[in-house]
């Protein structure tokens, strides 16, 4: 990269192999910020987007995908007064149109822009947004929307490699907000031993929970992960078959009822285990779902109304939670060296894509694109 050019992966067509060119510097939009990328995430099924089988709303082809990174700011836009050159940042891929509708238009940059129904739908609003902000973050330059931008203080000690952990951190923390965690409590993550669901059980210790159940049917695995987080992690192996005995199962691991719980179960063919979690709740307990299934959640209203449950769906965090985080990060609150790093070189993108496929629990798969100064 120098003051003129820089180096990009693009995906040509769905299904290419993605391909490495030299892209000329962009002018800045006012409300935009250029970024030198350092470090960036790849998702578990960056793989399948390119593809096309999540049949995701990709931008306009060519583009360049990737969604979270690392960086620091090399300029920003005329109307841009929340960093500066030389700030160090945090590219968070969820853009919501800043204009009074009472459904504002959203997009994954550098992923899918998204519908009522997530990606199905997708609004002409939406995709003209995606249009301006079409390329992502597998590039050693990124122009993105101030919006997308945060500043991390107090974090020049943590190389980016290490960092970028916020990206597999910052979606299960915006669950455990709206579940209205607080210190003391006892949470349930069903799915904890995914990738994301492992990572909220990092954040609930965090947050300071007193208790956290992880929930799953992989007793070896779930015992490795209460080996590596510590005493406060509670495994409650269930079977997936009986969600009456699965809930019995949840409670006996905290001798008593959950506060809160956080769903991650990703392409889930049953809700069984997710309807375990919502009876091992107290009266008055919340149980907050961001993962996905392909059958529905069966509820009993006689249930529902006699314990005051509440079933809470959650997309992504609030705009302002990864500053929050990095708080917890820079306070010494949030330990990152658990996280199991995978590291690839930036010309070796294609080879980590296929790499990330295969990520379990504490894993993450890091693409370093430059070095610090």
């Amino acid at each position: 990269m120098n003051d003129s050019h820089f180096k990009a992966w693009i995906l040509p067509a769905l299904g290419a192999p993605l391909r490495l060119e030299e892209r000329n510097m962009p002018e800045v939009n006012p409300a935009g910020v250029l970024v030198r990328i350092e470090s960036a995430m790849v998702l578990s099924y960056m793989e399948k987007v390119l593809n096309g089988s999540t049949k995701y709303a990709i931008p306009q082809l060519p583009f360049v995908p990737g969604t979270n990174a690392i960086g620091v700011v090399h300029s920003v836009g005329a109307d841009v007064s929340h960093v500066a050159k030389g700030d160090r940042v945090f590219l968070s891929p969820r853009l919501i149109i800043n204009e009074f509708a009472e459904s504002p238009s959203q997009i994954l940059i550098g992923l899918t822009a998204m519908g009522a129904s997530r990606f199905d739908g997708i609004p002409e609003d939406a995709l003209r947004l995606q249009n301006i902000w079409r390329d992502g973050v597998f590039a050693e330059l990124a122009h993105w929307p101030a919006s997308c931008v945060t500043p991390l203080h107090g974090l020049n000690h943590i190389p980016s490699e290490r960092l970028i952990a916020l990206a597999k951190l910052i979606v299960p923390y915006g669950g455990l907000l709206r579940a209205g965690l607080r210190p003391g409590q006892t949470v349930a993550i069903n799915g904890a031993t995914g990738f994301y669901g492992s990572a909220g059980v990092m954040v609930a210790l965090a947050m300071g929970a007193a208790r956290v159940i992880v929930i799953g049917r992989n007793g070896a695995a779930l015992n490795s992960l209460a080996k590596s987080l510590g005493p406060r992690v509670k495994p409650a192996i269930v079977s997936g078959a009986d969600a009456q005995k699965d809930a019995s199962a949840i409670q006996a691991a905290t001798d008593g009822a959950v506060d809160v719980a956080l769903d991650l179960l990703g392409a889930a063919s049953s809700t069984t285990t997710t309807l375990a979690t919502l009876r091992s709740l107290r009266r008055g307990g919340r149980l907050v779902i961001m993962g996905s299934a392909s059958v529905p959640l069966e509820v009993n209203f006689g249930e529902m109304l006699s314990n005051d449950w509440e079933v809470v769906g959650n997309f992504m965090y609030p705009n302002t939670a990864v500053a929050s985080l990095a708080n917890l990060i820079a306070s010494g609150q949030l330990d990152l060296s658990p996280i199991r790093l995978r590291r690839y070189a930036f010309v070796d993108l294609p080879q980590a894509i296929t790499a990330a496929t295969s990520m379990k629990d504490l894993d993450l798969t890091v693409i370093e694109t430059l070095s610090r100064k």
